[in-house]
């Protein structure tokens, strides 16, 4: 009676979990159109403006870059919102903008891009391949 008692708690269990991603919010879709960073105000762009095309990237999760939430209630914050990465001068630094996108972490493009290299070999590194020379 107890062991037939606990299988079917068991089996409940797992029919519940399994069926739990059916309920899951859909995933946020990325933009089509392509980006164009731009520094933001107050800070010198030395290299050429990024135009990032969204749609390339709509295989990684929003989460594996985007990591904070803004105030408005907007799913994702810009990178140079306050308290995220708004030093426009540190070249290092969890606060600092450069960084954010040129970092050796899984979360910044140079980072992410030089830990797909091996797998995706076309997968750009250099750094005119993303400020091509006007």
């Amino acid at each position: 009676m107890k062991r037939s008692l606990f299988m079917s708690l068991v089996v409940a269990a797992l029919a519940c979990a399994l069926a739990l991603p059916l309920y899951a919010a859909p995933a946020k879709k990325a933009p089509d159109a392509d980006i164009t960073f731009k520094a933001p105000e107050g800070m010198k762009m030395t290299k050429s403006l990024v135009k990032f095309p969204h749609k390339k990237h709509a295989e990684v999760k929003c989460a594996d870059c985007h990591h904070k939430k803004d105030a408005k209630g907007n799913e994702y914050a810009k990178c140079d919102a306050k308290g995220c990465h708004d030093n426009l001068t540190a070249k290092q630094g969890k606060d600092s903008y450069y960084n954010a996108f040129h970092g050796n972490t899984a979360k910044s493009c140079v980072g992410c891009h030089k830990a797909k290299k091996e797998a995706k070999p076309n997968v750009p590194t250099a750094c005119d391949k993303c400020h091509p020379k006007a």
